[in-house]
């Protein structure tokens, strides 16, 4: 039997949605399994555009917020 191993955001391609893969926390905010996850769409294969310049590659689908995702963060890609 083998192991499953986690999908990260730079293996997602540009449109696909996904949330953050849940991990554990106090359930107030900071992680945690009790509470529910933002969807978001992936909007750029881009991680920075200089060396300290991060680039808003998702977008939250319920508010159209912009936000940056490290390219090794662990996902649960969703499929409509």
């Amino acid at each position: 039997m083998s192991n499953s191993i986690p999908l990260t955001f730079a293996e997602l391609e540009v449109g696909e949605h996904f949330i953050a893969f849940p991990s554990d926390g106090d359930d107030s905010g900071h992680g945690g399994y009790r509470r529910g996850q933002r969807l978001f769409r992936k909007i750029s294969a881009e991680d920075r555009t200089g060396p300290s310049q991060l680039v808003e590659n998702a977008e939250a689908t319920g508010t159209g917020t912009r936000s940056h995702m490290p390219l090794g963060m662990r996902i649960l890609k969703i499929i409509a």
